[in-house]
């Protein structure tokens, strides 16, 4: 996959597409809190022969240029509008099919909601959300504890070599069930050089943000759905408890909710086989008209 700067009216998007894949079902898949587009590289390349492939780095995350101030992201919203103007500026006349992994599943959500009519087909892997009962209470505007926030404020940022930084994470937390070219590819695209070092794209303070900025309208935005979806989870660790993938699966829209043995929250680099598949399951059932 080649990576491209796209310009939009906020400033540019940094971007990954498929070579020669132009002609085919306009696809673009959003990442996780933190992570960054080439991560995905090595699971979205087999899909280049049926579509039109692109996924980007969100607001403060990889390469992309858009303001980034930690203190003005308030919610999930914004990554999703940036999605939804990013889509309007590759093709605002297609029908796209859209896929994401934690947050980029739940804002890949928030995006069809958004603009339904831009939206052919959903796959969320994993996707990052507060319980209904809980979303329910911040939306009521109670303080809830963000352990996830807390623990991105301690983050490393600053690395003197590409091999410490790949030390550093090599084996440990959640990079423990990683391939080693996962963990090259978020590091090739997650660090950017500067003159102390090699320092994380995504500043520990923004990521630390972005966990605070949650969205509590992920019920909201599935009971909107129209378009096809299938819902992956994780087996440990999973973003998607009981009551929620329940929810999901009732769906009218839903042609699958389940959650796979074996896997954590990175589905996506433990059975990339599976999202692949569900991509081209949902855009099949898009095709027909389900």
């Amino acid at each position: 996959m080649n990576r491209i700067t796209i310009s939009t009216p906020a400033g540019p998007v940094s971007a990954l597409q498929a070579a020669g894949s132009s002609r085919g079902q306009p696809l673009h898949f959003a990442h996780a809190t933190g992570m960054n587009a080439q991560l995905y590289a090595r699971m979205l390349a087999p899909l280049a022969a049926d579509f039109a492939i692109t996924a980007s780095d969100a607001r403060g995350h990889g390469f992309t240029g858009l303001p980034k101030d930690p203190a003005a992201l308030t919610s999930w919203d914004e990554f999703a509008a940036d999605l939804d103007m990013l889509l309007g500026v590759i093709d605002g006349d297609a029908r796209w099919i859209l896929a994401g992994h934690s947050m980029g599943a739940a804002v890949s959500l928030l995006a069809a909601a958004l603009r339904p009519d831009r939206v052919a087909g959903l796959v969320m892997v994993d996707p990052a959300m507060l319980p209904f009962e809980v979303s329910a209470l911040v939306r009521a505007g109670q303080a809830i504890p963000n352990p996830m926030a807390d623990q991105a404020a301690k983050r490393r940022g600053l690395f003197p070599s590409r091999a410490d930084a790949r030390a550093a994470y090599h084996g440990r937390g959640v990079f423990r069930t990683w391939m080693d070219e996962d963990l090259d590819a978020y590091l090739a695209g997650g660090l950017v050089e500067s003159a102390e070092g090699l320092e994380l794209a995504c500043a520990p303070a923004f990521e630390s943000a972005t966990f605070r900025a949650v969205s509590p309208h992920v019920e909201a935005a599935l009971h909107s759905l129209t378009c096809p979806f299938i819902l992956i989870a994780g087996e440990h660790g999973s973003t998607v408890q009981t009551g929620e993938l329940a929810a999901f699966a009732a769906h009218p829209a839903c042609l699958g909710a389940t959650r796979i043995a074996g896997t954590t929250h990175f589905v996506p680099l433990e059975r990339p086989d599976l999202v692949r598949d569900a991509i081209a399951q949902v855009s099949s059932a898009a095709a027909s008209g389900r």
